[in-house]
């Protein structure tokens, strides 16, 4: 089958015939349909000592149909369209027995960079891993859903907890998550803020429906936070960027009991800035403020943000789409921003 396939840390994406893979008795082998293409792959693959095990395969947001399961799988058949949980947990421990899977007390790591993921014409996936896809939701939809929807899902919700009413503060909005974080917030009664840098990321959120937009170009995020808020602040400030520049601006956006969600970070290792942001214990204390980590979701959350797409509740929005071959180059864009949403790949 064709691949793309990194040999070392450091190392070019290449395209390659390689042997499909075998699958355990708990496993099923997908042909793959979709994939992701996002800056979380992008980082995984520039941080040294993620990827534990070379040659791999990358690619974690993936959709496809089963062509052959494991003799003890029982939840799914060939033939089922499927999408994926990226985290390989052991559903076990008390963490994923409580419904946080993401915090898997045994987790080996995940999918494209434990074991080889979707960057290929086969993929073989736990059984407990795949997900079925609704009828109505198409497989670069669903793929991105996985991954670019439901995230915004988990931190909206169980996070920031947005209610009607609410004012929530969308850092790094112009992303493939920031876009569908706009959406889900508001699909949650909250109005939306939404800031990014520059005036090409401002006319490009307009489109997605936020009420107001910041351009971190034009001065500071809190300072205009506070300008559009009387002095109050926002209930919550989900932030996808994770720089110390964007965590300490937060902070000082947020109102009394606001809550911060971190989504994205920004590694060290990658970016050459320590992230670490400094926090004032005394006035998280008198203010009464909460710092949350929106780590991944779990496999029910993937469901029911797969039901949005198909209820049209949440539109998912892939802005390009490229072949197997095009990803290498995607994936240099990706790293000098000059992507907006969310791309992706489509099997041809």
């Amino acid at each position: 089958m064709q691949a793309l396939v990194i040999e070392e840390f450091g190392g070019d994406l290449q395209l390659k015939e390689v042997p499909k893979p075998k699958i355990g008795p708990s496993e099923v082998l997908v042909q793959v349909s979709a994939c992701g293409v996002g800056l979380t792959v992008v980082n995984l693959l520039a941080t040294p000592g993620r990827v534990k095990q070379y040659p791999r395969i990358p690619g974690h947001e993936i959709a496809g149909r089963i062509v052959e399961v494991g003799s003890q799988v029982r939840s799914v058949a060939v033939g089922t369209r499927v999408t994926n949980h990226f985290y390989l947990t052991c559903g076990q421990c008390v963490n994923c027995r409580s419904g946080r899977e993401t915090l898997c007390l045994a987790s080996i790591g995940n999918v494209g960079q434990a074991t080889d993921g979707g960057y290929a014409e086969y993929v073989a996936l736990p059984e407990r891993n795949v997900i079925a896809i609704p009828d109505g939701v198409s497989d670069i939809d669903a793929a991105i859903g996985s991954d670019a929807i439901a995230t915004p899902y988990h931190a909206c919700i169980k996070e920031a907890k947005l209610k009607p009413s609410d004012t929530v503060l969308v850092v790094g909005a112009a992303g493939g998550v920031g876009i569908h974080m706009i959406q889900m917030a508001s699909l949650c009664g909250a109005r939306v803020l939404a800031a990014d840098l520059g005036q090409v990321k401002m006319d490009f959120i307009q489109t997605i429906g936020a009420d107001l937009l910041i351009d971190a170009a034009k001065g500071s995020i809190a300072e205009q936070v506070m300008s559009a808020t009387n002095g109050i602040g926002v209930d919550a400030v989900i932030d996808i960027v994770g720089s110390k520049n964007s965590l300490e601006q937060s902070l000082a956006s947020l109102a009394v009991g606001g809550r911060l969600v971190i989504v994205g970070s920004s590694p060290a290792g990658v970016y050459q800035t320590d992230p670490s942001f400094l926090v004032d214990p005394q006035r998280l204390l008198h203010r009464g403020l909460e710092i949350h980590a929106a780590r991944y979701v779990t496999l029910a959350e993937i469901g029911r943000t797969l039901e949005l797409i198909r209820d049209k509740k949440i539109k998912p929005i892939v802005t390009q789409t490229v072949s197997l071959a095009e990803i290498p180059a995607l994936h240099q864009a990706i790293r000098n921003g000059q992507t907006l949403g969310r791309v992706g790949m489509i099997m041809t």
